[in-house]
């Protein structure tokens, strides 16, 4: 998922891999670990390369970008996600309004319809009795997946084939922004919801109304997506997509240059410069609702962090001692910007959810200032220049995942910096499945987070409102991984889900985003770029999202670029045995090495073979 991890209902929502993306011509021999499928005469297809994979495409248990990415394809919205980062008309006709008698004059039931005559890809009839019936599957038995998606909704039903209507205890200001994939009703209502949330293995072909239908996963290989001939939509040229593994983001980009694949994503940044110079190839560096964070343990009842990071002014001070254009140039090479809150700039518009501090508002790098504050919150200096808390030096552990190599690079200079402040930092490398196990600690039934800071990095839902509600005191153990809780914060998030005025909603997303930057349970450090790049000779169609400032794919919703791509007159198709082959030689082996917190706790989660 873009290279970052959501931990709960992602729509994002919300994986903390590093993926490398890639999109191919068809390919006539084998590639990765064993040989896929040959493509069939007549057909068009595209290869696309990564370095993960999905971790399950059963809906209720997959969480990674590459997961979200395929189901963004295989299954139909109620509401689709636009270029503009605006919902669009997807299963719906038309958006429900109080005129057109969508939304009732209290603002909590809501009436929309449906496209007439549609089908799921095995024929069977699709009608409003879908749409019911997932969203109450959710609702009703409190999917984790997708529960973020559907607060306020209290019960849908089917009115007619074509009409549904949901009633909300609350009015509900993204209710065009679920990201909640319609499922056939015919398929998962013979499924248990405690089996669809712990071991229910999915049957292939996978039963969608998107535009793709996956045909076959064969895990450390490849995904096989085929064009679903009942799709109501635009109908692609392309006829079938690949998601092929990588085991190199190297060889990936060397592959691109040499004609093997026609797209990339997670392009190595020392690479990435070369590739404009490169003929027909158009690389790309964009944000996508994605940040890099330090995190603090800000647990107020039982916990294994250090006591010093409840106090949130200690946790402040802190800002001032962090060299976030630093970090954007060390650590990304420059490919990165300085980050400020959850809510990534340049996402939104009409209006901009993004809350830029005002000049005398943003921290800047000033070690001085920092020292000055922890003396002021009562935090001196004792014997050797440590600082000390109750007579003890404070000692603070610090990770990063031993997954990524920028994040390692901006935990050892935030290191740096904090012994600085007389601090004692204990720095190490973790890998991300031992990191989660300890942000999601248990003794017995007793949540007992055991941490004290560490770097790592998130996607933010395509709603703003749901982004920020991660951090509200009930997602503690959950998505609210710094364990924070603020009064004033939850109040805002429950007016700001029931605020349906656009600009009025702004303001209250504005006011969390400060609180929370003063606050501190999170220091947002940069807003890394993603990095791909598309071969422009050879295919037209490629479409940008957010305002032509977003990729042309692997968007996590958009699936524009699949729909409109065509190869241009006289490209001609190549095949790629020779880098699939090597690529075969080299393994095909990806741990998934992090599953979500509830499911690692308390069962297992079964891969899906």
């Amino acid at each position: 998922m873009r290279g970052s991890h959501k931990r709960v209902g992602v729509p994002l929502a919300a994986v903390a891999c590093l993926l490398v993306v890639g999109l191919g011509w068809s390919i006539t021999g084998a590639f990765a670990a064993t040989q896929s499928p040959p493509p069939q005469s007549g057909t068009l297809n595209l290869r696309i390369g990564w370095t993960v994979q999905p971790d399950n495409l059963n809906p209720f248990i997959g969480w990674a970008d590459a997961t979200y990415e395929v189901w963004a394809l295989n299954y139909s919205f109620l509401f689709g996600f636009g270029t503009n980062n605006k919902p669009t008309l997807d299963l719906a006709t038309e958006f429900p309004t109080k005129d057109n008698g969508g939304i009732s004059a209290d603002g909590l039931t809501y009436t929309i319809h449906i496209k007439p005559n549609l089908k799921w890809s095995d024929g069977t009839a699709l009608t409003a009795a879908d749409v019911a019936f997932t969203y109450n599957y959710i609702v009703d038995n409190q999917m984790a997946n997708f529960t973020p998606m559907m607060v306020g909704i209290k019960h849908t039903e089917a009115v007619d084939p074509t009409t549904v209507r949901i009633v909300c205890s609350q009015p509900k200001a993204d209710l065009e922004y679920m990201w909640v994939p319609i499922l056939p009703q015919h398929v998962w209502e013979k499924v248990p919801p405690a089996a669809a949330e712990a071991d229910y293995q999915v049957k292939y072909p996978l039963v969608g109304s998107g535009p793709f239908q996956v045909v076959q996963f064969k895990r450390n290989d490849f995904v096989h997506l085929t064009r679903n001939p009942y799709y109501y939509g635009k109908q692609p040229t392309v006829t079938d997509v690949y998601f092929q593994m990588y085991m190199s983001a190297d060889t990936m980009t060397s592959d691109l240059q040499g004609d093997n694949i026609d797209a990339a994503w997670g392009i190595p940044t020392a690479q990435f410069a070369g590739l404009k110079s490169s003929t027909g190839i158009t690389p790309v560096p964009y944000i996508l609702m994605n940040w890099d964070y330090l995190s603090f343990n800000c647990y107020t009842l039982k916990s294994l962090g250090n006591p010093v990071l409840k106090d949130w002014k200690f946790r402040n001070a802190l800002n001032w001692a962090v060299d976030r254009q630093r970090l954007c140039l060390t650590a990304f090479n420059g490919q990165a910007t300085a980050g400020t809150t959850i809510a990534p700039p340049n996402t939104w518009h009409d209006p901009d959810y993004h809350w830029q501090p005002a000049a005398d508002q943003l921290y800047s790098f000033d070690l001085a200032k920092a020292n000055q504050l922890l003396d002021q919150a009562g935090y001196p200096r004792g014997a050797g220049g440590f600082r000390v808390y109750q007579g003890q030096p404070i000692t603070l552990r610090l990770w990063a995942p031993t997954e990524s190599v920028p994040e390692q690079t901006e935990a050892g200079l935030i290191a740096s910096w904090f012994k600085q402040l007389g601090l004692k930092v204990d720095y190490s490398t973790i890998d991300e499945g031992a990191l989660e196990n300890r942000v999601w600690n248990y003794q017995g039934n007793v949540y007992v987070p055991n941490f004290d800071m560490y770097v790592w990095s998130w996607d933010g839902y395509n709603d703003p409102g749901q982004t920020l509600s991660t951090m509200t005191s009930n997602q503690i153990e959950s998505t609210n991984e710094p364990c924070w809780s603020n009064t004033q914060f939850d109040q805002l998030n429950t007016r700001q889900f029931a605020t349906l005025d656009l600009e009025q909603r702004k303001q209250l997303i504005w006011q969390m985003q400060q609180i929370m930057y003063e606050q501190t349970p999170w220091i947002v450090t940069c807003y890394p770029d993603h990095l791909e790049a598309y071969n422009s000779d050879k295919w037209t169609g490629w479409t940008r999202v957010t305002n032509d400032q977003g990729p042309v794919f692997f968007s996590g919703g958009n699936v524009d670029s699949y729909l409109n791509l065509v190869p241009k007159s006289g490209a001609a198709k190549k095949g790629a045995t020779g880098v699939w082959l090597a690529l075969g030689i080299a393994g095909g082996v990806v741990v998934i090495a992090v599953a979500a917190w509830w499911i690692v706790r308390r069962r297992g989660r079964a891969e899906e073979m």
